[in-house]
Order: C-alpha cells, then sequence, then structure tokens
C-alpha cells in the first residue's frame, strides 16, 4: 500500500472502501440515514463512550455491526473491539425491539471476516459470549430473513421501469464513454440482463460485469439499477418492452445491422400456419425470438418449439425476451430451447411447423460451407455447377428438409425468389417437394432501417428491398442427388395471392389492421376457393418461368398455377389493394 494510501483518514476508509464492499452484497449505502449510521451510535465502554465505525439497520433493528481496520491491523483485536461493542449495545435508544446486533464483521483492509454473536458456557459454569465465524457472508435481505423481518418492498418492475433500467446498463456498460449504441453495448446490456435472470445473486462473477473489474463505480451503478426493483412477477408486456427497446436501439445505430420482423407480421405468420396445441414449432434462424413467443402464447407447450441462431446478439436477446414473457428466471433459463448454433444443421425431420425469417448476410458463406454443404445439396439442379451460395437457398432447403409431411413451412423471402430467372432452380425444388398455399408481398419500408434485408444478388443489405411471405405445405420427401425434375408433379393447383401496399393515411396500427383483412380473405379462401368479393378474377401463369439464360427447354414450362388478383378498388382506406403487377412474382 502507497504512503498516501495509509495516510488516509479512517472515514475515507470506511466510505471508498468498506461501504462500497458491503454495497456488493446489497446493503445499505451512503446517503441511507435511516439504515446506516456511521460512527452515530454511543456506547459507554468503562468511564468513556466510543463509537462503532458501521451499524447497518433494517426495520429500526440493528443487524450487523461492523469494526474496520486497515490494512496490516490485527484481526483478534478487531474482534474483541466488535464483542465490546455488541456487550455493551444501548438497546433502548438504538433498536427498536430490544435486540442488540446479532451478527458483526470485522474488514481488514478490503477483505470482510463475518461472524454470528453467540453465547456459551464455560466448564465453569460462566456465560460468555464469542463471535462464530460465518464462511459465506450473507446479502442483506437474507440477513432481514435471519432476523425474522419482512424482506424490504421494492417496486414492482413495470414497462416503463423497465426501459429505465435498460438505458441505465447501456449507459454503465459504455466501456468506452462513446455515448453512441454500437452492437457491442448491445450485446454486453443483454447479456447482463441473461446473467442477471439466470442468478441475480452470481451475475457479478461473470462477463460483461467483470469487464468492468477497473470501474468500481459503474459496477455499483450497475447494482443499484438492477437491485432498485422487484424482479418477480416478469410478465409479456415487460418483454415487450424489452423487444421495444432491443428495436429501437437497432434504428438508432448505422453499425447494427440486425434485423427485426414487425410484430403484426409475426403474428400473422403465425396465425397463417394455422397453430394447434400439440404442434412443433422450429425457427432455425430465430432472431429475437418472436416467432417463439407467438407460438407459445397462442397455447403450444414451450418444450414444443425450438429457436436456433448462430450469432450471440440474437442468441442472447431471444433467450432474454422468452425469460421476460414467460417468467423464467435461475436455471430454468438453461432449459429455454434456445441453442446459439448453426441453424442450416440437421434439427430433426418431424416439425409440424418451419417458421421463420432469415435476416440475410454472409455469416454462412464466410466459413462454414463445408459444414453447411454436410447437410444440405450443393447441385439442386445436377447441372455440374455448384448452386449459388445465396442464405435463401440454404434455408429454403432446410425449411423443406427440417418439416413432416404435412407440414407446414413459413418463410419471408426477397422477392427475387418469385421472379428472378436465377432463381428458377429454386422456385422449383419447392413447386417438386411442397404445395404452395399463398404467397403474400409486403410493401417496402416495414423492415426497419439497420436491418440485414439482403439483396437478391451481390450480398448487399437494403431496408427497402420487397420482401414477401411463403406458405406451403410440404408433400414430399427430400432424397439427396434426385434433381428437381418435375414429371409427375401436379403443379395446376390454385394459390393464394395477396400484394400489400400501405395505405395513404397516418395511422400506426395500419399494418396489423391490413393483415387482419388478408387473414380473414385467406380463411374464406381456403373453405370458398373464392374472395370474400365475388368480383374477383382469375388469372393463370406459369410457376416456373423458362430460365433465358439456359438454351433447354424447363420440363414445366407449358405447366400452370391458379393465381386470384383482386382487382375492385378498396372500399374503405384500409382495404387491401393487389396490383396487377403481382403477376411480375412468378
Amino acid at each position: 500500500m502507497s504512503r498516501n494510501q495509509n495516510n488516509r483518514s479512517e472515514d475515507s476508509y470506511i466510505i471508498n472502501d468498506i461501504l462500497p464492499a458491503f454495497a456488493d452484497y446489497g446493503y445499505p449505502v451512503a446517503g441511507d440515514s435511516e439504515n446506516l449510521k456511521i460512527k452515530d451510535i454511543r456506547i459507554r465502554m468503562g468511564s468513556t463512550y466510543k463509537k462503532p465505525d458501521v451499524v447497518f439497520y433494517a426495520d429500526g433493528v440493528p443487524v450487523l455491526l461492523v469494526e474496520a481496520k486497515k490494512e496490516n491491523k490485527s484481526q483478534s483485536d478487531a474482534e474483541e473491539q466488535a464483542k465490546s461493542y455488541i456487550r455493551n449495545f444501548p438497546i433502548r435508544e438504538y433498536s427498536r425491539d430490544g435486540r442488540p446486533p446479532q451478527y458483526a464483521a470485522v474488514t481488514i483492509g478490503k477483505t470482510i471476516y463475518f461472524y454470528k454473536y453467540e453465547f456459551d458456557i464455560n466448564q465453569y459454569g460462566a456465560i460468555i459470549d464469542r463471535l462464530e465465524p460465518i464462511s459465506k457472508i450473507p446479502t442483506y435481505d437474507e440477513l432481514r430473513k435471519l432476523y425474522g423481518l419482512k424482506e424490504q418492498e421494492k417496486p414492482i418492475l413495470d414497462p416503463e421501469r423497465f426501459k429505465n433500467v435498460f438505458y441505465q446498463l447501456i449507459s454503465a456498460l459504455d466501456f468506452e464513454n462513446k455515448k453512441k449504441i454500437s452492437p457491442e453495448i448491445v450485446l454486453r446490456t443483454v447479456k447482463l440482463l441473461y446473467e442477471f435472470l439466470k442468478d441475480s445473486n452470481n451475475y457479478t462473477s461473470r462477463s460483461p460485469y467483470i469487464e468492468l473489474d477497473r470501474h468500481p463505480d459503474r459496477q455499483r451503478w450497475i447494482r443499484n439499477v438492477l437491485r432498485q426493483y422487484s424482479w418477480q412477477d416478469l410478465n409479456e408486456k415487460i418483454a415487450d418492452q424489452f423487444r421495444t427497446e432491443i428495436l429501437r436501439a437497432f434504428q438508432g445505430s448505422k453499425q447494427l445491422n440486425q434485423y427485426l420482423t414487425p410484430w403484426p407480421v409475426v403474428v400473422f405468420m403465425t396465425c397463417l400456419v394455422n397453430l394447434q396445441p400439440q404442434d412443433r414449432v422450429l425457427d432455425f434462424e430465430c432472431g429475437s425470438g418472436g416467432f417463439l413467443v407467438a407460438a407459445v402464447r397462442s397455447g403450444i407447450p414451450l418444450d414444443n418449439v425450438l429457436g436456433v441462431d448462430i450469432a450471440d446478439l440474437p442468441y442472447y436477446v431471444s433467450k432474454v425476451f422468452l425469460a421476460l414473457n414467460f417468467n423464467i428466471k435461475g436455471r430454468d433459463i438453461d432449459s429455454i430451447p434456445v441453442y446459439n448454433d448453426n441453424g442450416l444443421k440437421d434439427w430433426g425431420s418431424d416439425w409440424d411447423v418451419v417458421i421463420s425469417n432469415p435476416a440475410g448476410g454472409e455469416k454462412y458463406q464466410l466459413n462454414d460451407l463445408d459444414e453447411i454443404y454436410h447437410f444440405l445439396e450443393k447441385d439442386i439442379d445436377l447441372d455440374g455447377n455448384p448452386d449459388p451460395a445465396w442464405e435463401y437457398n440454404f434455408s429454403i432447403q432446410r425449411a423443406i428438409r427440417s418439416a413432416k409431411i404435412g407440414g407446414r413451412i413459413c418463410l419471408i423471402l426477397p422477392e427475387g425468389f418469385f421472379s428472378n430467372s436465377s432463381a428458377e432452380f429454386l422456385r422449383k425444388y419447392v413447386a417438386k417437394h411442397c404445395r404452395i398455399k399463398a404467397v403474400i408481398s409486403l410493401p417496402r419500408g416495414i423492415f426497419y432501417k439497420g436491418t440485414t434485408v439482403r439483396q437478391v444478388q451481390g450480398g448487399r443489405q437494403v431496408s427497402q428491398q420487397k420482401m414477401s411471405i411463403l406458405l406451403a405445405v410440404k408433400t414430399k420427401e427430400v432424397n439427396d442427388g434426385e434433381g428437381i425434375d418435375l414429371d409427375n408433379i401436379n403443379i395446376n393447383y390454385p394459390v393464394f395471392l395477396s400484394a400489400i401496399q400501405k395505405p395513404n393515411i397516418d395511422d400506426p396500427d395500419w399494418l396489423d389492421k391490413v393483415l387482419g383483412r388478408v387473414l380473414e380473405e385467406y380463411e374464406y379462401w381456403q373453405n370458398n376457393k373464392t374472395l370474400t368479393d365475388q368480383n374477383n378474377k382469375l388469372k393463370f401463369s406459369s410457376l416456373v418461368k423458362k430460365n433465358k439464360r439456359k438454351q433447354k427447354k424447363s420440363p414445366v414450362e407449358n405447366r400452370k398455377i391458379h393465381k386470384i388478383i383482386k382487382k375492385s378498388k378498396p372500399k374503405t382506406k384500409e382495404e387491401i389493394i393487389i396490383p396487377d403487377d403481382l403477376d411480375k412474382l412468378f
């Protein structure tokens, strides 16, 4: 210890070293005059009065007396001093229920030694007192329970308070103090919440908290933020607030190329696949976990869903989202069915529902192609050349392979899948193994700034790209190396098509309303093979266009698939418009 440290006053030592050390265990901090007395209690010791260094209170009861000594001082002398203080404690003046402190602590430097104050009888029948060492330092709440005192009533965490917690944690975990949202800061914040929910008493021994070991003031800030509210009653409103704040963080940073599916789209897709309580649901690139939460909210057991994401940030976001939504804490968090792994691996082929929004980007292309091709095909059209390593190539293969026969597949895909000649082999692949039920074209601009909506070619990412929802039912198992010959495959059947345009009205709920109307039309179409408006017209188009770059004719060039196109003008501003150029989808 330096000379300056040795010359520090005892008060400075108590304020800057001792109280922060006890604050780690939830004890009152400086400024709490009701529950913390620093050299404030006069105890008669013979002919003089002395004052113990620190006495912690709870509900007017002295629960812990602390005798603080600097480095290299005698521990045994400190123990005797603490016993003397407890033995002579003025209970009439300083104890609500007439009890002296029953616990004591001695600090030597920053090391804490904890004791239970007990009485015993020696061999001569004399009553003696002693300090019995305790190896595990109890928290403030645990000590309150040992005294039979009620736990402190903390304000219950609600969505608005959670928002405050979230942004305070972001500020505290800004290691570089840049005051800007970055992927690293968001990951640290979400991971800290994950570790806190998993073990509220031990999160301080894990990353990212320990990365602030050189910043005890920030660590103290984090502890105070997390313990200011009760986390007992977590619910879906708090979970939704968490997802909202994650979205705002994404929108506020140009660096955050993460992707959140708008919640109305999540709900719409889970309704579109007509989830049943017994269904098993897979999202092989689960992102924030939206589809998993929506499935469980609909009545599917948590054990019947599985989410996978290869990136750390969405993995932790989805874990925390599910934990907050369903009030999962402690070791049970480990059982939340979300894996930090490559979703393109084989996760089984007996899923009733495969639903996902593949986020795009090149994360699978850089290092994992060899592993991917261990599970998926490299040359679907059997032309001797590897197929393009597009993510939606891999995603479509994984979705179809994962579903059982009769299983429903619902994916968000770039509209290039439905129109580009270079994606013809994928359309044939879907047509061979599935019956297409619906295609819903989404409007531009509903996917938020900073998201990884990938362009059809080139690997670039833009937020304004048009996307569509594909709903299909698996009808045929996949056999490696069989190609995409569509002979004897029936593709002459009706498909529900809808294209959504944003109405010229200022309504924040417009997407939810429009998707609700589309769902009504789809359900009516399922039962009646027509739409509610009897003026609808049928048009026909081939499912798979001829690839102009190839000389060989497509074997399905003249096969047709029905398309339902709504021509009538909307009766209200909220009605769906399905334009003529929907033909371009195929």
